[in-house]
């Protein structure tokens, strides 16, 4: 007898959602108001009369897709996750089953993750800005204390008397090994025109949700 498994593995391929964060499956807020676009291949052993269905955390979901003439292994199938089950905060693991007609048999496919998060960054409060009392080189160096739910990849906007003032995207060790510095530069607060500037900032997470603004903090710029 041969010793070789007669019946090896389907070569499935998880779903592709494009919309998503490559990394880890996060989702922009703004995308979980429609339904969400998930790419599905057909896998080599996919005859007509063949369907699949998504499965969400261990659930079949969506509608059953039947394989047609039409459809050729490799090609990519859309699909539509509805936003309904990507309420809750968290991450879900997201995959399909397919099933031959002729046996009921089905088959699962690798699943890949999919992330929502929905809280403001900062929650309640935002404190403001730390600076020190005189500029060094003509530039204030303002300190930022950290905040509820800052993580990696966050972008800070300040402002300065409301206009945009510097950016800054947080890094890794700033949420544990060092704080957050933003350097604002003598020529921009100049171009303000005023002695005393109000420095604010607000924050946008990942997912793009932002968050309120920062309690202000006034700033001399006699320079």
């Amino acid at each position: 007898m041969n010793d070789v498994d007669v019946k090896a593995g389907i070569p499935f391929t998880p779903p592709a959602v494009a919309i998503a964060d490559p990394v880890d499956g996060l989702l922009k807020t703004a995308d979980l108001s429609a339904p969400i676009p998930v790419e599905v291949m057909v896998w080599p052993a996919a005859e007509p009369g063949y369907y699949f269905q998504l499965m969400l955390d261990g659930e079949a979901v969506g509608e059953i897709r039947i394989i047609t003439e039409a459809d050729l292994s490799g090609d990519m199938i859309t699909v539509y996750l509805s936003e309904q089950h990507l309420v809750n905060e968290g991450t879900y693991n997201l995959g399909y089953r397919t099933t031959s007609p002729n046996t009921e048999v089905s088959d699962l496919s690798p699943t890949i993750p999919l992330k929502i998060d929905r809280s403001r960054p900062g929650a309640a409060l935002l404190a403001p800005m730390i600076f020190p009392s005189e500029p060094v080189a003509g530039q204030f160096t303002g300190l930022i204390p950290g905040y509820a739910g800052m993580e990696q990849g966050d972008l800070i906007q300040t402002f300065c008397n409301g206009i945009d003032g510097p950016t800054h995207t947080v890094q890794e060790d700033e949420l544990t090994l060092r704080p957050i510095e933003i350097e604002f530069g003598a020529e921009a607060m100049q171009r303000l025109a005023a002695e005393e500037v109000c420095i604010e900032y607000q924050v946008t997470d990942r997912a793009g949700n932002p968050s309120i603004m920062s309690l202000p903090v006034p700033l001399s710029i006699k320079l």
